[in-house]
């Protein structure tokens, strides 16, 4: 059985409140028929991260730009690993002349975070998963 990382998906910065990101989800579930994967709130914290699906992509609905945290932008590419070294590889490699790069975790959906703003101003979060 082939794994199914890396996998690409893609991420919603959604405001400062978990109400904006459950409206958002309900919309999208409205519009799109997206169906939720799970929902969970990180150690220590109480924003909502809504994990959806909308025909076959698995879109995150995470916080959006707060004090200190978060992209500038609405929308950001996610690439999960299975794999300590593929992570590694890839972080280093697209922080290179990043604008902003930083790793984090654990977290109850990844044991390293990653994120990137790389040097072209895409925002990119790195999961690894043991």
């Amino acid at each position: 059985l082939m794994s199914k990382y890396p996998q690409f998906t893609m991420g919603f910065q959604i405001g400062p409140t978990n109400k904006e990101r459950i409206e958002a989800f309900e919309m999208y579930h409205k519009a799109f028929k997206a169906k939720k994967l799970s929902e969970s709130v990180p150690p220590n914290g109480d924003d909502i991260h809504i994990m959806m699906d909308i025909y076959g992509l698995e879109i995150l609905i995470g916080p959006g730009k707060t004090k200190g945290t978060g992209f500038e932008n609405a929308l950001c590419c996610e690439i999960r690993f299975d794999k300590e070294d593929d992570f590694y590889q890839a972080y280093n490699e697209i922080s290179k002349d990043a604008q902003s790069h930083s790793i984090e975790g654990s977290y109850p959906w990844a044991t390293l975070l990653g994120l990137v703003v790389d040097r072209f101003g895409i925002g990119w979060a790195l999961y690894y998963n043991e």
